[in-house]
């Protein structure tokens, strides 16, 4: 699936939300906040180390008070690198990247109280949110002051004599979504949210790093020098020819988390003042 193909489901969405804007409770809106990510090279998620600016713009519609679910589009940037880690076996293996993802977000939230922007009795609510995430990502790294895409050079080695069982990942990917924050009702149009979204994801290569290194010999030959300067950048090269020498560790998956502030702006003032949590009911 390509990014093409992304920004073709993007489209659709887009219409979707078009059609189901006319009736209920519903607001567009944008966020601002930043992103960061919890992997091989950065093994803690919630620091303020490598977060990056991060944006997207929003649809949100009410069932109730109580339910509603968000269609949104956000991008961002995640990085780290080995030379800042406390630990010293990082230093020693000195990778380092950056990624610039793109993600299309759909999630159904939980109002812990009764809320709608739209809803004059309405003030604020802690909620929490579930769903799932189409995401785009691709790993750089600097190599000669310019900035080179990593998963073209199969870095540990897929593909080639040595790996063969080893497939490229891709770089669009599926992702649980999780998370929750505050709702404050602004006006009769205006709203603000404050939300927290961590991704889970099934790859672990979000940073390009995930199993074992490759003999150098061999990348260069298959990919190319660059792929083979890329994939060992330790200290001491010389010690990390031995295939089963971990790279990184292939058991535990990437994550990512998007923080935000989003400003909405209600573009039907309808709403369903049925305030029983687990009932949905249309006047």
């Amino acid at each position: 699936m390509s990014l093409s193909m992304f920004r073709s489901v993007a489209i659709l969405f887009c219409l979707f939300i078009h059609l189901i804007a006319m009736g209920q409770s519903s607001e567009i809106g944008i966020t601002l906040g930043t992103s960061t990510y919890k992997g091989d090279l950065k093994t803690t998620m919630f620091t303020t180390k490598y977060n990056h600016l991060a944006g997207g713009v929003l649809f949100r519609h009410s069932n109730s008070n109580h339910w509603s679910y968000k269609v949104a589009l956000h991008a961002g940037r995640i990085s780290a690198a080995d030379s800042t880690s406390k630990s010293d076996i990082q230093k020693y293996r000195n990778l380092s990247f950056r990624s610039n993802w793109q993600e299309l977000n759909l999630q159904t939230e939980f109002n812990f109280f009764k809320f709608q922007t739209a809803n004059p009795t309405s003030t604020y609510t802690p909620f929490l949110a579930l769903g799932l995430t189409l995401f785009h990502f691709n790993p750089q790294a600097l190599l000669n002051d310019e900035w080179v895409d990593l998963q073209p050079l199969a870095t540990e080695g897929q593909g080639t004599s040595q790996f063969g069982d080893r497939k490229k990942y891709k770089r669009l990917q599926v992702a649980l979504a999780f998370g929750g924050g505050f709702k404050f009702r602004l006006s009769r149009r205006f709203g603000l949210v404050v939300e927290s979204g961590v991704r889970r994801t099934f790859t672990d290569y979000l940073d390009d790093v995930s199993t074992t290194y490759a003999d150098k010999k061999i990348l260069a030959a298959t990919y190319g020098t660059d792929a083979a300067l890329l994939s060992d950048r330790s200290v001491n090269q010389g010690n990390n020819q031995n295939m089963l020498r971990d790279r990184g560790n292939r058991n535990d998956k990437d994550w990512y988390v998007f923080t935000g502030v989003q400003l909405t702006y209600t573009i039907s003032k309808k709403y369903n003042d049925v305030c029983k949590p687990f009932r949905i009911k249309f006047k």
